[in-house]
């Protein structure tokens, strides 16, 4: 009887571990004290930021499948695939596919309590889309696509299609300061401060209360 339990009760823990491997894992955040301190948000504003995060994300992790989701919710008229990506990997920063609690409050500690040169440094990061610590053109056109899929601007004619894209021509060409094709981080900070639209953009979200 002995051993006939002791089989059970192994059968039972090998059916139990491998649901835990079909099971999301769950995300714990470090102190959430320290995570206000780090991140210059009030104590009341991380909590009620993460209750809303767990709401969304019960196992404390988001994939870009969520993230594009919440992101539909937020613009229903316009396509959000594409711009949820490239945010989502803009945040991702380990590659790993999921975005986490800590992950989450830094991007908002960047866009929301960051200096403008730290929303700069953001940007940057957002328009090089392969990565490669330059922005070509083509990410340029990229991004700009994906806004005006995120906003429902899907039926224009070749001819504003044209306009668009000579626009994003000319404003590359500024900052390309060197003529080489491509812009460095240095040619994206000169040309962000030095353009006071882009500059006021850039300090719009610092006034604003996010809970």
């Amino acid at each position: 009887l002995i051993v006939k339990l002791t089989k059970k009760q192994s059968e039972v823990k090998k059916k139990d571990l491998t649901l835990d491997m079909f099971q999301p894992s769950r995300y714990k955040p470090n102190d959430l004290d320290q995570m206000a301190e780090d991140t210059k948000f009030s104590k009341r504003e991380v909590r009620c930021l993460y209750r809303a995060f767990k709401q969304e994300c019960p196992n404390g992790i988001v994939d870009e499948e969520s993230f594009r989701d919440i992101y539909e919710k937020i613009f229903p008229l316009g396509d959000a695939g594409q711009y949820a990506h490239l945010v989502f990997s803009a945040i991702d920063n380990e590659r790993t596919g999921g975005i986490t609690f800590g992950d989450f409050m830094e991007f908002l500690s960047v866009i929301c309590k960051g200096t403008t040169h730290d929303k700069i440094l953001w940007a940057f990061k957002f328009y090089d889309v392969d990565k490669n610590g330059f922005i070509s053109k083509d990410e340029m056109v990229k991004v700009s696509d994906s806004i005006h899929e995120l906003m429902g601007v899907n039926g224009t004619t070749p001819k504003s299609g044209s306009k668009t894209v000579k626009h994003i021509e000319q404003v590359f060409d500024t900052m390309d300061l060197n003529s080489d094709g491509k812009i460095t981080i240095e040619e994206f900070i000169i040309y962000c401060t030095s353009n006071q639209e882009v500059y006021e953009s850039m300090t719009f979200l610092t006034k604003q209360k996010v809970v």
